[in-house]
């Protein structure tokens, strides 16, 4: 919100429009002028008991005359602190911004009585508070995307971009991964037992630390890439970040020692990885990050010269499990309440492979962690709308249901704002379900079962048979890459 010159805030100096004022230890001003007036809450645009819907809103709360707010104490929810969360508008109103509220629970917003202080009166406001309930959580409307976060982004990137937003509430596109040899073999599998080709192939920068020219995996190598976009298909790729467990597994290129997992009980590929390290300057660890994005920054380049958009989905899961306050990837933090390390690895990473690499083939997704009753969470640890093009939640559950509640916590999230997508699912979600549900997934992104195309297996190892995948692809509501229109 804007706050016009009139307005003030008070901190360690107490700024007016009358001069520069101390505070005293309690943190009330010293006022210069005499009192003349008393300031209170006069009305508000939320009365109390009254029911909301959980999506993010703005409460206004209009005093009886110019106000200044005092930047060491904040708004209450609940008793639990609003930080960076309240604003003031056109001189006497106050503007608290709340977000991530719970569907069907009960409400408390304080102000307390030494937030806001009348301009000129020698006196603070009295405590405000305001009691209200959510309601269940209910999309207010289909998802309106805004443009491509990048400004720059090339013109088959727009077309596929585009296309999805064109494909928002119609259809879901049909997507695979790849599994790590960096080719579309699990997708001639489900060729093979179904007749169709899935829309969106995925790939993994998984062993980026040992791809090179002559090593057994050279992820210059595009043509499994190059062939799916050939046919009018779309490219996706993601990247389990391998790191080095220690300093000298890096100097020693001991990819053994490489990982992305937090060390435990039967834990594969662990690092002891340290991401707040690796966002210092002068760190080994950051020398880490830098040459990785740099490397991987390389191939994607190599995608743009020959003209492939590619839906890019790094640091995904970062936040691990919200219930059991512990990330799985080095890239989520060691502890709960790490998000702010992730988004700023997020925004290094859009500012360095966009900025300075000039990659303006990509479409940024960020994979949210959805478990019901922390989307609280789930948006905090957001990197924002201005740096991500399309959100994402895997979802690996045993049944064909819509996870609709998936789908509104990240609309809830974006406003509303982006597109919304399975990013990785293992059984496939049933389409007459989601669109039943109005659960709107731009795709599915089935993840693949390992050499599965080495076998006369009609069943994946997630339970979809040649059957359900069958019905899926060749259902009207699903896009499989025969019905893609060239994006060149």
């Amino acid at each position: 919100m804007k706050l016009l010159t009139n307005i003030m805030t008070l901190g360690m100096l107490c700024l007016g429009s009358y001069g520069a004022l101390s505070c005293n230890d309690d943190h009330k001003p010293d006022w210069t002028e005499p009192s003349t007036h008393e300031v209170h809450a006069v009305s508000s645009s939320l009365e109390n008991g009254t029911t909301i819907t959980p999506l993010s809103t703005d409460i206004e709360v209009r005093y009886s005359a110019l106000i200044a707010l005092n930047s060491l104490v904040s708004p209450l929810l609940n008793d639990t602190e609003m930080k960076a969360a309240v604003s003031a508008d056109d001189g006497t109103v106050l503007i608290v911004s709340l977000t991530g509220l719970q569907p069907n629970k009960d409400y408390t917003l304080t102000l307390p009585s030494r937030l806001v202080a009348g301009v000129g009166s020698g006196t603070f406001a009295p405590e405000y508070s305001v009691a209200f309930r959510t309601g269940d959580f209910v999309p207010s409307g289909p998802v309106t995307p805004t443009d491509l976060c990048n400004a720059n982004a090339d013109a088959a990137t727009r077309n596929v971009y585009n296309y999805l937003v064109a494909n928002h509430g119609v259809k879901i596109l049909s997507g695979a991964m790849a599994n790590v040899s960096n080719n579309a073999d699990f997708a001639g599998w489900i060729r093979k037992v179904t007749g169709k080709d899935v829309a969106i192939q995925g790939y993994d920068f998984i062993h980026l630390p040992e791809s090179a020219s002559g090593a057994w995996i050279d992820y210059s190598d595009i043509s499994s890439a190059r062939e799916h976009w050939t046919a009018n298909g779309i490219v996706s790729y993601m990247w389990h970040w391998r790191v080095p467990t220690d300093e000298k597994a890096y100097k020693e290129k001991d990819y053994d020692r490489y990982g992305f997992n937090f060390p435990g009980e039967n834990v594969e590929k662990p690092t002891e990885f340290d991401i707040d390290r690796a966002l210092e300057e002068g760190t080994w660890e950051h020398e880490v990050i830098l040459a990785d994005i740099d490397k991987a920054a390389s191939y994607l380049k190599l995608l743009q010269e020959a003209g492939i958009p590619v839906i890019w989905r790094p640091l995904h899961e970062a936040a691990g499990s919200y219930r059991y306050g512990k990330a799985w990837f080095w890239w989520g933090g060691k502890n709960e309440g790490r998000g702010a390390s992730t988004i700023a690895l997020w925004k290094l990473m859009y500012d360095r492979m966009v900025n300075h690499h000039g990659l303006n083939n990509l479409i940024w997704v960020w994979t949210a962690q959805y478990e019901e009753g922390h989307v609280e969470q789930m948006l905090a640890d957001y990197p924002g709308n201005d740096c991500v093009d399309i959100v994402g939640v895997d979802v690996y559950a045993d049944n064909d249901e819509s996870q609709v509640k998936a789908f509104n916590a990240l609309f809830q999230m974006t406003g509303g704002k982006k597109l919304i997508t399975l990013s990785e699912t293992g059984r496939v979600q049933n389409p007459e379900k989601c669109f039943a549900d109005k659960a709107y997934w731009s795709w599915f992104n089935l993840w693949y079962s390992y050499d599965i195309h080495k076998t006369d297996n009609t069943a994946d190892n997630f339970g979809n048979t040649a059957e359900s995948l069958g019905k899926i692809l060749s259902s009207p509501l699903v896009v499989t890459r025969e019905q893609l229109p060239s994006f060149r």
